[in-house]
């Protein structure tokens, strides 16, 4: 019987020096590198995402409202209607 009320203490003694690594808590994991990590064309743009490199995609663009008339390109990736694009690499 005197086995069972020590047994508290041991298990106590046994976890004591564990918990230091048991309340670290795992790296968080980093997000996914979205378009870094793509493939870009010679204009700047997500290969599979480019009008210029893939002309059939235009009607897809022009269905969603996203078209640059002016400039024959969708508007998301006018450079020339939107100058902060080109910071980013679009041509």
């Amino acid at each position: 019987m005197r086995s069972l009320r020590s047994l508290p203490v041991v298990l106590s003694l046994l976890l004591v020096p564990a918990l230091p690594a048991l309340a670290e808590e795992a790296p968080p994991k980093q997000a996914p590198k979205a378009e870094a990590e793509k493939p870009k064309c010679d204009h700047g743009v997500q290969k599979t995402l480019c009008t210029r490199c893939n002309p059939k995609l235009a009607a897809v663009y022009k269905a969603k409202g996203d078209w640059c008339a002016e400039h024959e390109r969708p508007e998301s990736q006018c450079a020339i209607c939107h100058p902060e694009l080109a910071k980013k690499g679009v041509k």
